[in-house]
């Protein structure tokens, strides 16, 4: 079979989902009169300051804090402080509700009397619980190409959730260093790999020939989790997830190098891609912290960030990957645990080959710790 037909039959799949996401939500959030789905915020740097250290004690203790010299006496047990890495080939909203569970935080659902900093709507628990999303975002049009079928990481994230309702057509073309952060983005649907498949029960399900054929439109190579192939029974029991959207530089000019293996010890060398222009590698910088920064204001512990413009925007996954730890690794701003407890990197990657994205990544960032502060 050609390869066009089945694309056009992909398309029109992947439309009619994002239809009817358009027709179910209403109905949904009207049950959810707590969240707030449309409202959204669109920061610019002089929003985003620098995160004021001083204001903030050194939070999250690691597991690799060294062990007291014979001499010491208990209480004074050296300490290391920092924000544990994990990189996994996942659907972003995958990792987050994965994330979720495996490190106790619960949904926020229903009313209570406390509230975040940036927003009055209300929770039972701390927003620190609830996980962070980075969504790959459009420069110029919100959600990208969901509604004509298009497959990225943002329109992925909008097929299955509420995060296309909070960005506004005003805000677009985004400002280079234009960061949206939407609090409250309700999960309705599971990944295209498992069909698509609506969570809430009894409501409508897509027809068995939509499900199948969204399920089979890619062949995935990763492990789902599998809470997200279980429908719920009432609408307080679906994910919520906050969502920070970034643009990335669109088709950066790129040069190639001669350097040190990635994650290699052993003096390979290897060619890879990198900014052609050091002003893209440093504007590339400057949005991560500007990502980091609007979730430390949203007082979030927990991200799911990826490999922001290592798509069709043409970013080298090698230069993203180094940037981000060296933000994370090498700058005193997020340093000490002070605001994140885990960062976890959903770099879906379906061939899952040598070079890929996710392969990238995992030898750059897998399974590490940032940030370490020892008192």
């Amino acid at each position: 079979m050609s390869r066009t037909p089945r694309h056009a039959n992909r398309k029109a799949t992947l439309t009619e989902v994002a239809r009817e996401t358009q027709t179910v939500l209403p109905g949904i959030l009207q049950q959810l009169p707590h969240l707030h789905a449309r409202r959204s915020q669109v920061y610019s740097p002089d929003d985003l300051p620098a995160l004021d250290v001083s204001s903030r004690a050194m939070r999250f203790e690691l597991v690799s804090s060294p062990p007291p010299p014979p001499s010491a006496s208990p209480s004074h047990r050296p300490r290391t402080y920092g924000t544990r890495i994990k990189v996994l080939n996942l659907d972003s909203l995958d990792a987050a509700i994965m994330m979720a569970d495996s490190l106790g935080a619960q949904q926020p659902q229903q009313p209570s009397t406390s509230t975040a900093a940036t927003t009055t709507t209300t929770t039972t628990t701390d927003i620190s619980q609830r996980v962070a999303v980075m969504n790959l975002a459009s420069d110029v049009r919100p959600g990208g190409g969901w509604l004509t079928g298009a497959v990225a990481q943002e329109e992925a994230l909008c097929y299955r959730s509420s995060l296309a309702m909070s960005l506004r057509r005003r805000y677009y073309p985004l400002a280079p260093l234009a960061v949206i952060y939407t609090r409250d983005v309700l999960v309705i649907r599971s990944s295209m790999t498992e069909g698509h498949r609506l969570l809430l029960s009894p409501s409508p399900t897509p027809t068995t020939a939509t499900a199948t054929a969204t399920a089979t439109a890619t062949t995935s190579t990763t492990t789902t989790p599998t809470n997200t192939n279980t429908t719920t029974t009432t609408a307080a029991s679906l994910p919520v997830v906050s969502v920070v959207s970034v643009a990335a530089i669109k088709k950066p000019a790129l040069r190639t190098v001669t350097a040190s293996a990635l994650g290699s010890g052993s003096g390979d060398r290897e060619e890879r891609a990198v900014y052609r222009d050091a002003a893209d590698r440093d504007l590339t910088k400057e949005k991560m912290r500007q990502a980091l920064r609007a979730a430390a204001r949203g007082g979030h512990e927990l991200l799911v960030l990826a490999a922001l413009g290592c798509g069709v925007f043409r970013n080298p996954p090698a230069e993203v990957a180094r940037c981000w730890l060296e933000v994370l690794d090498g700058e005193a701003e997020f340093a000490g645990g002070r605001w994140f407890r885990e960062i976890w990197f959903a770099v879906l990657d379906r061939r899952a080959e040598a070079g890929g994205n996710f392969d990238v990544f995992e030898r750059v960032l897998g399974d590490r710790e940032v940030g370490k502060v020892v008192v």
